[in-house]
């Protein structure tokens, strides 16, 4: 995953081996030999992510925040890993990693891959919510959020147990202790831990390695983060659990306030795809239904239509489709106002979806025009159906208000796509087909249905 990297180090040489390592993996590098050179050309070159040596950060660590401020992207901060509690200090102060020098190769890289796709990730649903909300289809997120779930998975449950022990004091979570097994055999998503910390071994064959990727793949916890905890003596073994869909990685000897925050900052980032994830259906839902009736609208009954003919064609079956239209609903409108004419439309819809199939289709075209579609149904039943519901409707009191109750009727437009025709039927001909049929059951009168005479 190419990208813009810039090195920040005071030490030509170690740019330049830094820089042929990262070039060979067609990074492109920039390089900077100070703070205020790196903070330069964060501000006109917007790099993807900056690697810097934490001799430029140690006499003043909120220099993470300036690069932060500079240009909102994921900082790796190389230490010498002296100090035990270093990585808790650079983490708390925003770093996105920090690791260890001299710098395993395989790590590194699998640590850049790691959060070059988070960050791409973060840009493209940030431009997504962006989108959202311009649209209006996004919402703010509520003052109360349940209490995230953390599970601890480790070789013994003893150890697990311990874990879950020394974090209680470093993270809000609930933290628990889980099985390999009873992980994998999660089924429901709503119910799965927010976030899996797991312990890896160094084999390569290590179940806990594997039981990331099973973890990735499946649909109650694809969603959740995951922090693998190698031995600090294992660089390849974090490597692959990076690659393998790992979000994070600690090492060993476990540190519990350098955990808490990873587990912190993997939740806040958990939390916030959820709620992108969310906020995309919601758009989606509101793009393809009708808002006062809650039916599909005009968008999805097209785009329905043209999956029920190719069904059709594909099997051999026939297909109605029909137009219903409110008789005279401009005189409840005008006599009642627009109140009572969206009682008449809510009622009436409530009746189609109660007396059609599960597999039928119920859509509002527009102000008071119904389309329904009958899969696998032939002329003689759609007859059948159309009577029953013009008949139902005609019958329905739709109570207003405690003084009011009205009566309605509607016209019926109806037409076939029948079994014999052997090319698929073009749903947009099918409702004009059914909206002529509409206007002769306007015309005539009324309350009736009407068979367009060109169906079969």
């Amino acid at each position: 995953m190419p990208g813009r990297i810039l090195i920040i180090d005071p030490i030509a040489t170690n740019r330049i081996l830094l820089k042929v390592r990262l070039g060979a993996s067609n990074y492109r590098v920039l390089q900077a030999s100070s703070l205020k050179e790196g903070l330069s050309l964060t501000h006109s070159t917007a790099p993807d992510l900056i690697v810097i040596d934490d001799t430029l950060i140690a006499p003043d660590i909120t220099a993470l925040t300036a690069l932060n401020e500079a240009h909102p992207c994921p900082v790796v901060v190389l230490t010498p890993g002296e100090e035990p509690n270093a990585r808790a200090r650079l983490l708390a102060a925003g770093a996105a990693d920090c690791l260890q020098k001299p710098v395993n190769d395989a790590l590194l890289l699998a640590r850049l891959r790691s959060l070059m796709r988070f960050e791409t990730t973060r840009r493209e649903t940030g431009l997504r919510d962006d989108t959202s909300r311009a649209l209006g289809l996004a919402e703010d997120g509520v003052g109360f959020a349940p209490q995230s779930q953390v599970a601890v998975i480790a070789a013994t449950p003893s150890l697990a147990k311990d874990w879950s022990q020394q974090l209680r004091g470093e993270t809000s979570a609930q933290i628990t202790v889980l099985s390999i097994d009873a992980a994998l055999e999660l089924t429901d998503a709503d119910t799965a831990p927010d976030l899996f910390l797991m312990a890896v071994a160094e084999e390569a064959t290590s179940l806990h390695l594997q039981a990331i990727t099973e973890l990735r793949s499946r649909a109650a916890t694809r969603s959740a983060a995951i922090i693998a905890i190698t031995p600090e003596e294992a660089p390849v073994t974090a490597a692959m659990a990076l690659d393998l869909g790992a979000d994070d990685i600690a090492v060993c000897p476990f540190n519990p306030a350098e955990v808490g925050l990873r587990i912190t900052t993997q939740l806040r980032h958990k939390h916030r795809a959820d709620q992108l994830r969310a906020t995309v259906q919601h758009g989606l839902q509101a793009a393809v239904t009708d808002p006062l009736t809650g039916l599909f609208n005009r968008r999805y009954a097209l785009a329905h239509l043209k999956q029920i003919a190719q069904r059709a064609a594909d099997e051999g079956t026939p297909y109605a489709v029909m137009i219903l239209d409110i008789d005279r609903f401009k005189l409840v409108n005008d006599s009642h106002g627009h109140a009572a004419g969206d009682c008449v439309l809510r009622a009436l819809s409530t009746c189609l979806c109660d007396n059609l199939r599960s597999i039928d289709m119920v859509a509002r075209l527009g102000g008071e025009e119904f389309v329904i579609a009958l899969p696998g149904t032939g002329e003689a039943e759609a007859r059948i159906v159309a009577e029953r519901l013009r008949k139902l409707i005609s019958d329905m009191p739709v109570v207003i208000d405690a003084k009011t109750t009205l009566t309605i009727s509607v016209s019926i437009g109806l037409t076939i796509a029948p079994a014999e025709t052997p090319e698929i039927c073009d749903p947009t001909d099918l409702l004009k087909q059914a909206d002529s049929a509409l206007y002769g059951a306007k015309g005539n009168g009324r309350n009736q249905v009407i068979m367009n005479p060109n169906a079969a």
